[in-house]
């Protein structure tokens, strides 16, 4: 199938969100936490490959959202970034078996991500707060302020559901808005007053390592975590 590139967002200084249309509008239709590939044919590599998770806030038919970061030294992301509106684009409908799950009411659902990981749970986070008395947590890590993808969008949706627990992360910069260092203090300092979570963990392969180590250290079994890596 094929997908029409309709508008072009540049999000941060290497990332852009591509908001797609599929051919036929059911096409479009996923489930939170679900990803599509992409795919070209780039002469010296052939065809080319690339997955990436649909960052689009409520699941719909009519176009998917999703949030790419350029890898200069790569193949397909500086391809991708020279195209423009009205292109037409080779990819598979939505798959991916990491998606939200709702086990019950009165547990909390924590979000752990760095960079792009973030994508899939814009859709998750969303089903999440439909829950009736669940807290929500989302804790982001960066490098600095300006890689903070949707930033705004995650400050407001704070300010207006009180269910919704924003917390992001900053490696290399100190900001009054933000935790300074890596993300796992602050998860760690979340899950340890609680007894049962839903934890979904978007990222880096070395965030991932860490936090399941953390995990299952803190007595968090499979049932309860979730995991996706990207790099």
């Amino acid at each position: 199938m094929e997908y029409r590139i309709v508008k072009i967002i540049q999000e941060a200084l290497n990332v852009r969100r591509f908001i797609l249309q599929a051919e036929m509008p059911f096409q479009c239709a996923f489930s939170p936490g679900q990803f599509v590939v992409l795919q070209s044919n780039l002469k010296e590599q052939g065809v080319v490959q690339r997955s990436y998770s649909i960052s689009s806030v409520e699941p719909n038919m009519q176009t998917i959202e999703l949030c790419i970061s350029l890898n200069p030294a790569g193949v397909f992301t500086p391809w991708l970034f020279e195209q423009h509106v009205d292109f037409w684009i080779v990819g598979s409908e939505p798959q991916g078996s990491f998606v939200f799950q709702p086990t019950g009411n009165n547990i909390p659902y924590v979000f752990i991500c760095t960079g792009t990981g973030v994508a899939p749970f814009r859709s998750m986070i969303n089903e999440a707060l439909k829950i009736n008395g669940a807290s929500v947590y989302l804790i982001f890590g960066n490098r600095l302020a300006e890689d903070i993808l949707y930033h705004e969008d995650w400050k407001q949706l704070a300010q207006q559901n009180e269910n919704f627990h924003y917390h992001p992360v900053l490696s290399r910069q100190e900001q009054s808005f933000a935790h300074y260092g890596y993300v796992h203090p602050v998860y760690t300092k979340i899950l340890e007053k609680v007894d049962d979570a839903q934890i979904y963990v978007c990222g880096w392969k070395d965030m991932l390592v860490e936090t399941r180590r953390n995990l299952k250290s803190m007595g968090f079994n499979r049932r309860q975590y979730h995991f996706e890596q990207y790099d």
